[in-house]
């Protein structure tokens, strides 16, 4: 029988190793992705023959599981199959990325759901980095116009030094952007605990500034070949500051890997024109697997 344990900030270090051993892009295989959403998901976890293996729970759905990360995926996927078997409760696994889809339809019988609020936009690290050709002429005018208008603004390496000052800056970030949503206001607490816990969660992150004043601020890890832009925070009335902040980003963390992961909208349709914008070279599908006994 599988022992789960509630996953915490102390477990980081204990399951970091296994997200080398995804072949997913998906931002969910990230320890930002799992971590900083383990109690709006209420994630749990084990470690069986060298594999992580999570249970969750969906609002939608109820109890679910990830897709095991280590070295025996499917003797696992099967361990979940007795497991929910025993616990007399149906197999989920979500979310499920597209690239990770065929480990369950070669192996079982499933039924599939698209899960369209929850895609991934990924794009080719040089396209951000340089924003070249007409397509990006919209971005390139707005980093122009901040670029032209605050004529002293900085960026800065997020660390131990500045960190509270980042912190404040979400205090204010919270009352101009205060979106009436869950997962925005579990987002931005979340934030605050990635802050709190910087140096454990081993990101990487910069602090755009005008004068003294922070305007925006973006943090995320790196895993393998993708940069995961786990936060990006800008203040609007400075025209342009969230174009800088992406773009100021890639340039410094961006330049040895293939591709960004701006992760999900979650039915946001703002921020989903923001992201197209941008010309994401894959939009990562997921999708909530149910397998049948």
């Amino acid at each position: 029988m599988i022992q789960f344990k509630k996953l915490t900030i102390d477990d980081i270090d204990i399951i970091r190793p296994f997200f080398e051993y995804s072949n997913s892009l998906a931002c969910d295989n990230t320890i930002g992705g799992s971590v900083m959403w383990r109690d709006f998901f209420d994630t749990w976890y084990s470690i069986i023959d060298n594999t992580l293996l999570f249970r969750m729970k969906d609002p939608n759905i109820g109890t679910c599981f990830a897709t095991p990360m280590g070295e025996n995926p499917i003797d696992s996927i099967n361990k979940i199959i007795e497991y929910t078997k025993n616990e007399s409760i149906k197999t989920f696994f979500c979310p499920v990325a597209e690239d990770d889809l065929c480990l369950y339809s070669s192996n079982y019988n499933i039924i599939t759901k698209e899960l369209i609020d929850w895609s991934d936009y990924i794009y080719n690290a040089i396209d951000l980095i340089e924003l070249k050709g007409r397509k990006y002429s919209g971005q390139r005018n707005h980093i122009n116009y901040f670029k032209s208008h605050y004529n002293n603004w900085s960026v800065l390496e997020l660390n131990s030094n500045n960190i509270i000052n980042a912190q404040e800056f979400l205090k204010k970030f919270s009352l101009y952007e205060n979106k009436n949503s869950i997962i925005f206001k579990e987002e931005l607490y979340k934030t605050y605990e990635v802050f709190d816990f910087f140096e454990k969660y081993k990101m990487h992150g910069i602090i755009l500034k005008v004068n003294d004043t922070i305007v925006g601020v973006a943090a995320g890890e790196i895993i393998e070949d993708v940069l995961y832009a786990h936060i990006e925070k800008a203040n609007m009335n400075y025209k342009g500051s969230y174009q800088v902040l992406m773009n100021e980003f890639a340039k410094k963390y961006a330049s040895d890997v293939q591709y960004i992961n701006r992760e999900e909208t979650v039915g946001d349709k703002g921020l989903e024109i923001s992201k197209m914008q941008y010309h994401p070279t894959i939009i990562l599908k997921k999708y909530c697997v149910e397998i049948i006994n």
